[in-house]
């Protein structure tokens, strides 16, 4: 078992340590700026949060709502709302209303309506037509990326665009290895312990044979393998889904699509008339399940042929809800009818499965505790690289030159 264990590590060994060291590069940034605070504004907060609440199209957080102030609650929702589609019209009367919705600007109730292509904004109370550098993002996913979109690239051998899931390949690769190594380890682990035990040696888990590296390289496998096991079986998860959709993909090129399925349209026009009943339905069932709770950012639209209402919640940090507005149900990124994802379980899967491999699915802690399992699994890396050159390099001396032996 050791002779098998050996040749993995040679296999897969320096392919970990970079994964491992990209990822945590990942982790602790992530770390630093939930740790110090940084604004919402900050790149590496921008980046981590992406995509989190659904594609371009879909996604109604963006970047200035993390900042924003919560609409007034006594704000008649429904009758700003009537007054500024009248506004809209008026001003593009043979346009469709593809969405509307109130949102804070500065300390004004700003309505934006989004007419055809074009976006209006609007005092909510007074109907005044503000500035249209006020104006939200036309795409709430839009950041600057930095060092950690960088990092990220890098984490996933993804660099340059044809490599982009794709090269997800060698995560899976990475995974499968790190799970043959530990289930051969273990086995091996169980062995000498069975020996020991049979030799009349003290009944310990841990001792402390085999000198520094082999010593220490026992002992974090064995008190890191529950959390190394999920951080791998997470990773391949996601590796699967990016290979999924890469290959999704080949089989059906983006530029062969009539819309492209995560920016493109998928509206339908919006009349007048529904905004009193979508306006109601919406507030029911946000006040039903998060009765209290402030609201930041309310929008009516038509996504995929459902007519919705969203809510993005003025907590810290904000939320987003979607709701059918012909039923009050609370509506997911990944829906029966909604454009198909290259994801092959979903985009909602996808993200879902990425919070787990990040740890934030719960919350500070859980980065923390991600990022010791990357360190657990870089040690053993390191560690039984270190242990095979230098039992490698004495055999050699010896004369056995032998790269794997029993």
């Amino acid at each position: 078992m050791l002779y098998i264990h050996r040749w993995a590590s040679l296999l897969v060994g320096a392919l970990l340590v970079y994964i491992c060291i990209t990822g945590l590069w990942i982790t602790s940034m992530d770390l630093f700026v939930n740790l110090t605070h940084q604004p919402a504004s900050n790149p590496t907060i921008q980046e981590f949060r992406q995509h989190l609440n659904g594609p371009d199209n879909f996604a109604v957080i963006s970047d200035p709502d993390y900042t924003a102030r919560s609409l007034p609650s006594d704000l008649d929702k429904s009758a700003a709302l009537t007054r500024v589609a009248a506004l809209a019209r008026a001003q593009a009367p043979s346009e469709p209303m593809k969405l509307i919705e109130l949102r804070m600007d500065g300390d004004r109730v700003a309505a934006q309506v989004r007419m055809g292509k074009k976006r209006f904004l609007y005092d909510a109370l007074t109907g005044e037509r503000l500035p249209d550098a006020h104006l939200p993002p036309a795409n709430p996913n839009e950041i600057h990326h930095g060092l950690r979109a960088d990092m990220k690239s890098w984490h996933k051998f993804a660099f340059n665009k044809f490599l982009l899931q794709k090269a997800s390949i060698f995560n899976l690769m990475g995974g499968i290895g790190v799970a043959f190594l530990m289930v051969t380890g273990l086995i091996q682990y169980f062995r000498i312990l069975k020996r020991r035990r049979d030799a009349g040696m003290p009944k310990t888990l841990f001792w402390s044979g085999g000198g520094f590296w082999r010593k220490f390289h026992r002992w974090t496998a064995l008190v890191s393998c529950v959390l190394i096991a999920y951080l791998v079986t997470t990773g391949m998860l996601m590796a699967i889904s990016d290979l999924g959709a890469a290959y999704a993909e080949w089989k059906s090129p983006r530029a062969l699509r009539p819309i492209h399925p995560d920016s493109g349209d998928f509206s339908s026009p919006l009349a007048d008339a529904e905004i009193q009943p979508m306006t109601a339905a919406t507030t029911a069932a946000f006040e039903r399940d998060h009765h209290g709770t402030q609201i930041e950012v309310f929008r009516l639209r038509y996504y995929a042929g459902y007519a919705q209402g969203a809510v993005v919640t003025g907590e810290t940090p904000p939320q987003q809800h979607v709701y059918d507005t012909r039923n009050g149900r609370e509506m997911s990124e990944t829906e029966p009818g909604y454009p198909i994802s290259n994801f092959p379980f979903g985009w909602q899967w996808h993200q879902t499965v990425k919070k787990f491999h990040r740890g934030d699915i719960i919350g500070l802690g859980g980065n923390s505790i991600e990022w010791l399992g990357g360190v657990a699994l870089l040690y053993l890396a390191c560690s039984g690289l270190w242990m095979y050159f230098d039992l490698w390099r004495k055999r050699a001396k010896s004369g056995k030159p032998q790269i794997v032996w029993k």
